[in-house]
């Protein structure tokens, strides 16, 4: 997880709650809720965290989510593939944080000393662009 990312994600989210949902197009508005269950320990150390952050704890539990799955499609291309790919056939909008799918996707990743291996960038964008222009 990338520090930088959370940070900016947590200003962005605060100033979307100052805003408000007149100042917002429906697409940023966040209406929608899962269910997320947390074992009474994992819950009073989501309860200190989000306290020492001064955020409330869905807002913290929000960034943290997205930037694991961000990490999640980084680490394995051919789920990351699987994903985008519904994602555009959806006609689905890019999100904001794609491009750090393919940050975090173009970083060295456990290399071993005197390993060789292809190193190509992974554009979320462009797959979905290309599997959009073949009308996949």
């Amino acid at each position: 997880m990338t520090k930088s990312f959370i940070k900016t994600r947590l200003e962005r989210l605060e100033q979307n709650r100052l805003i408000g949902k007149p100042g917002l197009s429906m697409n940023e508005i966040r209406d929608s809720q899962v269910k997320v269950r947390f074992t009474e320990n994992e819950s009073d150390l989501l309860t200190l965290v989000s306290q020492k952050m001064g955020q409330p704890k869905a807002v913290i539990s929000n960034v943290l989510m997205m930037d694991a799955i961000i990490d999640l499609l980084a680490s394995d291309d051919q789920l990351c593939e699987e994903v985008m790919q519904a994602w555009a056939e959806d006609k689905r909008p890019t999100l904001d944080f794609f491009s750090e799918i393919n940050a975090r996707a173009t970083e060295t990743r456990d290399f071993f000393d005197g390993e060789c291996r292809r190193v190509e960038s992974r554009r979320v964008d462009d797959i979905a662009r290309l599997q959009m222009a073949k009308g996949e």
